[in-house]
């Protein structure tokens, strides 16, 4: 049964943060912070993963980790954007990508792209989407990340929606506003 394997998993990261917290482990502590996030997301309990984000994100700002505070961020989105509170997700993403962009990091540069594509995805603007899946897409694919396969995967859901001609109309677009 998946409740307690979830209970197995939560029993663990709190034995596992007791003992950073002991040591004096910040980053461990942030890392387990956010594996608890994890948890209590995939049991649909947001608020306790708000919490452990927010203290996260609190750890990571504290010790200078800028990695850590990226990938915080775009997790704390995933749970607005999971409540349907689209707006303040986009604003945490906005917030990850410009650090991901400032120290470098490609992986989570490509990550918050993507996660930034499925918000208009979910609604149909595939406008919207395309150039932000495709951002994903090809930067995964410059770092030898398998997660490029999830970017093309919604690239091909959106031809099937709209056709290859009109997908094709759109990167034109994309391909002439770049060349204004």
């Amino acid at each position: 049964d998946a409740r307690g394997e979830y209970a197995n998993a939560l029993g663990y990261l709190e034995q596992s943060l007791a003992i950073r917290r002991e040591i004096g482990d910040k980053s461990g502590e942030g890392t387990t912070l956010n594996n608890l996030a994890t948890t209590a997301h995939a049991r649909g309990d947001y608020a306790s993963a708000l919490g452990y984000l927010e203290q996260s994100l609190a750890i990571s700002r504290e010790i200078g980790d800028k990695s850590g505070e990226g990938t915080t961020l775009n997790n704390i989105s995933q749970i607005y954007s999971a409540r349907g509170e689209y707006a303040t997700a986009l604003g945490y993403l906005e917030q990850s990508l410009a650090i991901s962009r400032e120290i470098g990091d490609a992986s989570g540069y490509a990550t918050t792209a993507h996660n930034m594509a499925c918000m208009p995805f979910e609604r149909g603007d595939y406008e919207a989407a395309i150039p932000l899946f495709l951002e994903a897409y090809q930067t995964f694919k410059r770092i030898g990340s398998p997660n490029a396969e999830v970017s093309e995967s919604y690239l091909n859901a959106i031809i099937e929606k709209i056709g290859v001609d009109r997908f094709k109309e759109i990167l034109g677009g994309l391909n002439q506003d770049s060349q204004d």
